[in-house]
C-alpha cells in the first residue's frame, strides 16, 4: 500500500496481507468472482475490477468471514483507522459502490447482502 503504519493500526493491515493463507494460499474463486489477497486483486468473470484499497479490504474482511454478519459498526473497527471519526453510513456508501463494481445485478446482490437492521455479509 506504500504507507507507513504504526501500532494497533498496522498488525491490522498486516492481518488482512497475510489473508491470503486463509484461501489456501490461492485465490478465492466463488460464482465469477476471484479475490487474491496475496495480490490484493480481483477479477470478476476473468476482467480485472478497479477497486480502491478500502474496498478491496472490505471484500477481503466479508469474504474471509463467509455468513457472518457485520454491523457498519464492526465493519468501520475493523477496517477503519482508530483516529476515524465519521459516519457509519461511509459503509453503507463503500458497500454500494463496490456492488457496483462486482455484482451482476447491484439492486440484487447475490454475494454482498443486507440483513435489515442489523448489517452486512457475504454470501458464497
Amino acid at each position: 500500500m506504500g504507507s507507513v503504519v504504526a501500532g494497533p493500526v498496522a498488525s491490522r493491515a498486516d492481518e488482512f496481507h497475510a489473508r491470503g493463507a486463509e484461501f489456501g494460499g490461492g485465490p478465492l474463486r466463488i460464482d465469477g468472482l476471484e479475490i487474491d489477497a496475496r495480490g490484493r486483486e480481483v477479477r470478476i468473470r476473468g476482467h480485472p475490477a478497479a477497486l480502491t484499497p478500502k474496498e478491496f479490504d472490505l471484500l477481503l474482511f466479508l469474504a474471509a468471514n463467509p455468513g457472518t454478519v457485520f454491523t457498519r459498526t464492526e465493519i468501520l473497527d475493523e477496517l477503519w483507522d482508530f483516529a476515524f471519526d465519521g459516519d457509519p453510513a461511509t459503509v453503507t456508501v463503500h458497500i454500494r459502490r463496490l456492488r457496483e463494481k462486482i455484482e451482476r445485478d447491484p439492486s440484487r446482490p447475490r454475494h454482498l447482502v443486507t440483513v435489515w437492521g442489523t448489517g452486512y455479509r457475504f454470501d458464497p
